[in-house]
């Protein structure tokens, strides 16, 4: 028998028990949506999480922190015992991170405590030192201004929560609801070393404890306020950073018997590490975890959004397995259906196989006749599944942005300018669309190839006899 009329005679069978047919393409219909929209669920929680982590942070971006000369300690029987090894946040440490496949950018800061002194206000500040030529090739966001560049001294990039915090040592503290705006940009700002701000507690200038070493700096830059890693620091070029250390050692080699500690000129140096941090910029998502596996190879003990991202991915694919387990079921319910529809319509067309197998159909004529009539029943059920999916899918994700679903459904948690309508509960990849298809398909021809199995062994004289 010729594929056509193969084809052409399975499509007339199902046409001529059209309630039935529709019925059992129904229940494929069914079970098709089922496991597509449960799975597309799976996939939208992971996607709202993903653009969570992404408006916190850079997924591309790994920060290296200094560890313990011979890395964590752990407990045994009572006794610490040293572990592995680690190595230095160092120059040598720097060139080997930047020789790494896929590494964009690698950035060494430094960091600094000082006093910040805005007229006759005061206030703490941390201070961070960078390369501004590599600064500039990481994902930082401005609210205003530029970002640093080469041959830039004194200039920095900072946040205004730097400035909201200041205070008169002559008055109460207020809070930063209490404070004049200011505007970095405009605003003339000295740093000094010693913290203790040229004022005796009863708020008048001790000329012995007098700001030392007076830095005017100049902000070209202000960080955004939702930027909350950097929004409450200084960012300036190393060299003058390390201009301000230099000096802030002499001052402690000559007050300390004046009763100053470490920490009004800067905090204590770690003599281990030359650097406080180095960030690593890699060039896609995608290979954050191969680069991550490399610097730990290092004896270096990096750290990224990507570690939570990975553990959202491996939580998500049992979701995914979960939820198309749920959606199976009812694809299951649907292939009962499918072999219940096939063994009827044998019993009904007992007379006609005969008559097929006295003119000479082969016996593999009939079995292909009635694994397309199932296949067909499987494909249909699966197109039409497949559409209206699609069309459920948008309308789950139109009711998630306008009620706020979406947002809830991933915990929350995004920067205040995110746009909602970038999140999506649900989400069908084309791969899940086509793979429903063929599982449908294949639904079809497994429920009805016992059916059809069975017709062949029908004897063509008792088919013949049968009213």
């Amino acid at each position: 028998m010729k594929t056509k009329d193969l084809i052409l005679m399975s499509l007339r069978n199902l046409n001529r028990r059209k309630l039935r047919t529709f019925l059992t393409v129904l229940g494929v219909v069914i079970g098709s949506i089922s496991i597509i929209m449960m799975i597309s669920l799976g996939f939208g929680m992971t996607d709202s999480t993903k653009k969570q982590l992404a408006s916190a942070g850079s997924l591309t971006q790994i920060d290296i922190y200094p560890a313990n000369r011979y890395g964590g300690m752990d407990e045994e029987d009572g006794k610490k015992k040293k572990t592995d090894k680690v190595a230095k946040l160092d120059d040598a440490s720097v060139e080997k991170l930047k020789k790494i496949p896929h590494v964009e950018a690698v950035l060494a800061t430094e960091q600094f405590e000082a006093q910040i002194n805005v007229k006759n206000l005061q206030g703490y500040a941390s201070i961070i030192g960078v390369d501004p030529v590599e600064y500039a090739k990481f994902d930082i966001r401005l609210d205003s201004g530029r970002m640093l560049q080469e041959g830039d001294v004194n200039q920095v990039v900072m946040g205004r929560d730097v400035l909201r915090w200041l205070s008169n040592p002559q008055r109460p503290r207020m809070g930063a609801s209490q404070q004049e705006e200011r505007d970095p940009l405009t605003t003339k700002m000295f740093l000094t070393l010693n913290q203790a701000g040229g004022y005796d507690p009863d708020g008048k200038i001790n000329e012995a404890n007098k700001p030392k070493q007076k830095y005017q700096i100049e902000a070209v830059g202000v960080f955004r306020d939702d930027d909350y890693e950097n929004n409450y620091y200084i960012v300036m070029p190393i060299d003058y950073l390390r201009k301000m250390k230099k000096d802030a050692k002499k001052l402690q080699a000559g007050n300390r018997q004046n009763g100053y500690n470490d920490y009004m000129f800067g905090g204590r140096q770690d003599k281990e590490n030359k650097y406080n941090n180095i960030k690593v910029k890699v060039d896609n998502v995608d290979n954050v975890q191969k680069v991550q596996e490399q610097i730990e190879a290092m004896g270096l003990k990096p750290h990224s959004l990507n570690d939570i991202l990975v553990e959202i991915n491996n939580s998500s694919k049992t979701q995914r397995l979960i939820l198309g387990g749920i959606g199976a079921v009812s694809l299951l319910v649907a292939a009962i259906g499918i072999s219940n529809t096939m063994v009827m319509s044998i019993y009904e067309r007992t007379k006609e196989i005969g008559v097929m197998k006295v003119i000479g159909a082969s016996v593999s004529d009939i079995k292909k006749m009635f694994l397309t009539e199932s296949a067909f029943i499987g494909l249909l059920g699966g197109l039409v599944g497949i559409v209206l999916s699609y069309a459920i899918s948008a309308l789950i994700n139109y009711l998630g942005v306008k009620y706020g679903f979406a947002a809830n459904m991933s915990g929350g948690g995004f920067s205040p300018d995110f746009d909602p309508s970038q999140l999506k509960m649900s989400i069908i990849p084309a791969w899940l669309a086509l793979a429903s298809l063929v599982f449908s398909a294949l639904i079809g021809i497994v429920s009805g190839y016992f059916p059809a199995k069975k017709a062949t062994k029908l004897s063509a004289l008792e088919a013949m006899r049968q009213n």
